[in-house]
């Protein structure tokens, strides 16, 4: 980035974090403007179904839409066979969040209006102006999530595969991009999702973050994947039920790979979310004890369509069908509705 691009940014996120702020204590019992009434009775009526077939439903909480290469038609089959009752589509390529709304309106049951998928290099490249995209996005009250957005994020396996290496980001959590989201969040209500690769170092910075922005409502991407055992050693179900303890806002989702996934660059098994092939005792107690902060995702894009089937199937034979009945419907879609609609599921 140039001294003159540095100077814009600076200057952009310095209007952002001035902008008008509703005070914080708004949202200091865990409070959020409520979605649209004609987006909740179309998310309930297909839920409802699922349920009253007993089936379990699940709303996918972590996904990238791309439009015009993203198969609508293909992933809405999908969706019907698997009963995966949502996804929260948050599209990349595009300049605003308008991609997905347009989605929802055009399938209202199966789709959640998401702001900007922060995977590509609108938001490396430039966080200020896409967040003051995302800003004006949440003015119109129109969306009810933010998507994924990358501070610290290796290779993808595909990516590795392909020898590509662009994507390899490192943006300070702690610095004017996270500052901004984070406030975002405060301000509108709305939650957001962080891909946050799990090193050591980088675990302060997260729990400055947190402390600073208390009503922020975080989803911590990737449940217990570690790249890089060697760069963390505290990382660990007693660290993260100690963050659970201190932070009402953090969440995570469950988009993890195979047991038996092994990242090529680091030689590991990158899923620690295992043991022996099934979902390790550890984790299974920290669900079970907060089974309010855990949401199914699937982290879907274009390149990996076609294993959309499996990672589903995963989440529900090795994660889901694990856990107590309780807790397995506020994991499957209870939390995500909670935190898209404003209120806990009733029946």
């Amino acid at each position: 980035m140039n001294r003159r691009d540095f100077l814009l940014d600076t200057a952009g996120f310095a209007c952002l974090l001035s902008a008008p702020m509703m005070p914080r204590a708004a949202f200091a019992q865990g409070k959020r403007p409520l979605a649209r009434p004609e987006y909740v009775s179309a998310w309930r009526r297909r839920i409802r179904s699922l349920l009253d077939r007993g089936r379990l439903p699940i709303i996918d909480m972590e996904a990238t839409y791309i439009e015009g290469t993203t198969d609508v038609s293909r992933m809405i089959d999908y969706m019907n066979e698997f009963d995966v009752a949502q996804i929260a589509f948050a599209p990349a390529f595009a300049p605003n969040g308008k991609p997905s709304l347009e989605l929802h309106r055009k399938y209202p049951e199966y789709f959640i209006p998401t702001t900007n998928s922060g995977e590509f290099p609108r938001w490396w490249q430039g966080p200020a102006a896409f967040l003051a995209s995302v800003r004006e996005d949440l003015k119109s009250g129109d969306y009810v999530l933010m998507g994924e957005h990358e501070f610290r994020h290796y290779p993808s396996p595909e990516q590795v595969r392909a020898g590509l290496t662009f994507r390899d980001i490192s943006i300070d959590l702690d610095g004017p991009a996270g500052q901004a989201l984070f406030s975002l969040s405060e301000e509108f209500g709305v939650a957001f999702q962080i891909h946050y690769d799990i090193e050591d170092r980088l675990l302060a910075p997260l729990e400055a973050m947190l402390e600073r922005y208390p009503n922020a409502k975080v989803i911590w991407c990737h449940l217990a994947m570690i790249r890089y055992p060697d760069r963390t050693q505290r990382y660990s179900p007693e660290y993260v039920g100690k963050l659970i303890g201190r932070f009402p806002g953090l969440h995570f989702d469950l988009a993890v790979p195979a047991p038996n996934n092994v990242y090529g660059p680091s030689g590991a098994n990158d899923s620690t979310l295992y043991s022996g092939g099934q979902l390790a005792e550890g984790w299974k107690a920290l669900m079970e004890k907060h089974p309010e902060r855990f949401v199914s995702a699937s982290d879907y894009r274009p390149p990996v369509e076609t294993s959309y089937p499996d990672q589903i199937g995963r989440q529900r034979k090795l994660i889901l069908d694990a856990l107590s009945e309780p807790t397995r419907q506020l994991v499957a879609y209870g939390n995500a509705w909670r935190l898209i609609t404003g209120t806990p599921w009733s029946n």
